[in-house]
């Protein structure tokens, strides 16, 4: 027999809910995990990408182009998967907090798209010959942004995101000289853009991946509990770290590639 502060006896559906909300109210550890693999990977990735550019590793391509299908999807994937968690866990709160969670999200997204163009200014001094014109971090950024408004439709986003993806095989034929920077977000670029840039993620498709995401969060999470079972992973210790990077996967990203060249141009100058 249980009693609660009150006295009164707890019911077993009682503890159950009891432990669900206080379960459901930290983070999702499966998604921070997710999030820490896709970051990893992209790591890796750029591990082969940086040997083979300072000539050190010849690019393993079947490698390289099987992780460029991979991890881009799931990061947007799991970029509308938070935005829809998040949103639910702030509908359990008073309108007003609701209200500064959407200004919050505008304001996170402007923050991710300022860290974006300074990429692209390094990317200037560095690569010159390669900028990044609207990489992950812009596109992620304006996601966030765009996905405000989106946010309320919940399932309709499946439509949504699968109508961009539709825009995506037809825009893909398209090419114009001469690109504004809008046609660049948008998807709209020369034929040969890639020789110009070494990161590049227009609006379409990617927005519509993040939509895709929003719907797979809505299904599978309610307020702030799961609607499906699993096991509790924070006990394993490969989930625990991997968990740890995909919290910290913004600052990760931020600093990777400057560690992985400097190491390799310390290594190219004095071996």
């Amino acid at each position: 027999m249980i009693k609660n502060r009150k006295g009164d006896i707890l019911e077993l559906n009682d503890l159950r809910k009891m432990f669900i909300h206080k379960h459901g109210s930290n983070r999702f550890i499966e998604i921070d995990l997710i999030r820490g693999l896709a970051i990893t990977l992209m790591v890796f990735g750029h591990i082969l990408w940086d040997l083979d550019y300072f000539n050190l590793v010849s690019m393993n391509n079947m490698i390289y182009s099987s992780l460029q299908k991979i991890v881009p999807p799931l990061f947007f994937i799991i970029v509308g998967v938070g935005l829809i968690v998040s949103k639910k866990k702030a509908e359990l709160k008073t309108k007003e907090e609701e209200n500064k969670y959407y200004t919050g999200l505008i304001i996170r997204g402007l923050k991710i798209f300022n860290l974006g163009m300074i990429l692209t200014v390094i990317s200037m001094i560095f690569f010159p010959d390669r900028v990044i014109m609207f990489g992950v971090l812009h596109c992620i950024g304006i996601t966030i942004i765009l996905s405000v408004p989106f946010l309320k439709y919940r399932n309709y986003n499946f439509l949504f995101g699968m109508l961009i993806l539709f825009a995506w095989t037809i825009f893909g034929q398209l090419h114009i000289e001469n690109p504004t920077y809008f046609h660049l977000a948008l998807g709209l670029h020369q034929a040969n853009f890639w020789r110009f840039t070494i990161d590049y993620f227009p609006l379409i498709p990617w927005f519509g991946v993040t939509l895709l995401g929003i719907t797979i969060g809505d299904w599978l999470y309610c307020g702030d509990r799961r609607m499906f079972r699993m096991p509790d992973l924070s006990k394993y210790k490969p989930a625990k770290i991997f968990s740890w990077i995909g919290q910290h996967s913004l600052s990760i990203y931020l600093l990777h590639q400057p560690v992985i060249a400097g190491v390799l141009y310390l290594f190219i100058k004095f071996y």
